[in-house]
């Protein structure tokens, strides 16, 4: 996990350098990824001119650092906004990372948990609550009726990263789903450590 710099404002060379700190105080954000400029040397530099382009919302957080911009989102499609616009402003020389989960460490380490709503036809339910189980969820509630199914659970987000682009292509697209951050929880397989 990359470490933002914690400051409101910083006399950095002569620069007067603003960052921002998360909207929401409190927020989970269990994702997160870093943009850099492939040709910039001052990755903070980019990251505080990036921060000033991208819009104010609950569902992610910015933070300059040392490496480049990071963001911080509370689901994968909370990250699409601020790097679409990133996109759209640097285009080839904006260098985006993969989303990486964040852990808590600690004497027991907890992993995010989501919350996801699916509903679909019923001729793919089964099919959508048999791939939920083999992700290790919990099944809230399932409702069958003639047309549709519906289905509620908690699962593990290293479980369930790629899920909407998944279940599309498992239901032909007649599926619909809502994710969101639910809570942190002891992992089973504990996480890969961080490179040193």
């Amino acid at each position: 996990m990359i470490e933002p710099v914690e400051v409101e404002r910083v006399e950095r060379e002569k620069a007067e350098v603003v960052l921002l700190r998360s909207v929401k105080r409190g927020a989970e954000h269990p994702l997160e990824l870093c943009c850099s400029h492939r040709s910039e040397a001052d990755q903070l530099a980019f990251a505080v001119r990036s921060i000033d382009l991208l819009p104010r919302r609950l569902d992610f957080a910015l933070s300059a650092t040392q490496e480049g911009l990071v963001v911080r989102g509370e689901t994968e499609s909370a990250l699409d906004s601020p790097v679409e616009i990133l996109r759209s402003v640097y285009g080839d020389a904006v260098r985006i990372g993969t989303p990486t989960i964040r852990y808590r460490r600690g004497p027991v380490v907890q992993e995010p948990h989501m919350g996801v709503r699916v509903m679909c036809s019923t001729e793919h339910f089964y099919s959508v609550r048999d791939d939920m189980e083999s992700r290790d969820a919990v099944i809230l509630d399932a409702l069958v009726a003639t047309h549709h199914g519906v289905l509620r659970v908690t699962v593990p987000l290293a479980r369930l990263m790629g899920y909407s682009q998944y279940v599309a292509r498992l239901t032909s697209g007649s599926a619909r789903d809502v994710i969101w951050f639910s809570h942190y929880a002891p992992v089973v397989q504990p996480p890969p450590r961080p490179a040193a």
